[in-house]
């Protein structure tokens, strides 16, 4: 994000890691090196920018971008949070603040595109596949870390919620799995996560799910994974 947007901007980024600041000073870019997990550091770094983009793990988003809020900042977020972004909605309006969360590839763009052509059709259900699948599969993740490993076991282990009929279903991590073919990828299974988020509320489309897919025995080895019990000396 931050090179991209150095081709029309000016751009800091602030991390904590310092090999990824280092990546970023290769191209250009000016960076801090900070602990965003204090509310009085990023208060004191964003104090004369015009636009944060938050995209810090999900176990500090919800606070980061309450801390951003409150400082009056415009904020486009990509942090997994857990928490109900729409708790920070009242703050935001008295603050004049635009925040906008859930801004990835999925939830992000996903929304966005199925916000497109809510507003132009009748949409009667919407289904989000959503992966990051590698063209070579490597024991033993067979996964391409696209972000945050942290929230990719969120992914994992976090209740989905899909709406159904008109209702807000909750069910179990990995829940109903189901096998889908490619042409040129192949076959991958696909399990319910919890991507559709704000769309749950801001949309109303009788009918939507999101779904991961991974390589053919992903489930069984997260399952697998998460059942064993370890005793470490």
């Amino acid at each position: 994000m931050a090179i991209d947007l150095k081709m029309d901007f000016e751009v800091t980024s602030a991390d904590i890691n310092k090999e990824a600041l280092a990546v970023l000073q290769k191209q250009g870019i000016h960076t801090i090196e900070a602990d965003l997990s204090k509310a009085e550091t990023v208060r004191a770094l964003i104090h004369d920018f015009d636009l944060v983009i938050g995209a810090v793990p999900g176990f500090m988003g919800f606070n980061t971008l309450k801390t951003l809020i409150e400082a009056g900042k415009n904020v486009v977020d990509i942090s997994f949070f857990p928490e109900d972004a729409f708790e920070l909605d009242m703050l935001a309006k008295e603050k004049g603040v635009v925040a906008v969360t859930d801004c990835g590839v999925a939830p992000g763009m996903c929304n966005i595109i199925l916000g497109y052509h809510n507003a132009r059709m009748k949409v009667e259900k919407y289904v989000c596949l959503v992966g990051g699948l590698p063209v070579v599969r490597e024991w033993p993740y067979e996964y391409k870390a696209v972000f945050s490993p942290i929230d990719v076991i969120e992914e994992y282990i976090r209740p989905a919620r899909y709406v159904e009929n008109g209702y807000t279903i909750v069910r179990e991590a990995l829940s109903d799995p189901e096998l889908i073919n490619f042409e040129n990828v192949g076959t991958v299974e696909a399990f319910n996560t919890d991507g559709l988020r704000s769309l749950i509320k801001t949309v109303n489309v009788p009918n939507m799910i999101e779904k991961t897919m991974r390589y053919p025995g992903c489930i069984e080895y997260l399952r697998i994974a998460a059942g064993k019990r370890f005793f470490l000396l």
